[in-house]
């Protein structure tokens, strides 16, 4: 919108290696092998979303072209570059001693069949 009206904007796109669809696209395809994410650990998973990302990023930046995203694409990042990844851990470590974010166990209300998260509103 603020393109539109004359201002010099930014819109950079990315791809998230942990997002729900991208991890679950990954994980499809590794039951399609007979393994799961913890058959391989973590840095093997990261791998596969390494792959899968190189595999299907022109897929997904031709999706952003078609609803006419105007992208700097000569900025595009993924969240395992490693400057962005450390960005990353760094924000979240800072939320965790700032006591904002926690690990706890909680009752998650998870679709495993739709793979997406149902919020219950109070």
């Amino acid at each position: 919108m603020k393109r539109m009206q004359g201002y010099d904007t930014l819109y950079l796109p990315g791809m998230d290696h942990a997002g729900i669809a991208t991890q679950a696209k990954v994980e499809a395809k590794l039951n399609e092998q007979g393994i799961t994410r913890y058959d391989l650990g973590r840095e093997k998973f990261l791998e596969q979303a390494w792959d899968w990302k190189e595999e299907y990023a022109s897929f997904i930046r031709a999706q952003w072209a078609k609803l006419g995203l105007g992208l700097d694409y000569s900025r595009e990042r993924f969240t395992l570059d490693e400057g962005l990844s450390k960005a990353v851990k760094k924000v979240f470590v800072d939320l965790y001693n700032k006591g904002i974010i926690y690990r706890g166990e909680r009752i998650i209300n998870w679709d495993p069949k739709h793979v997406q998260l149902y919020l219950i509103l109070k």
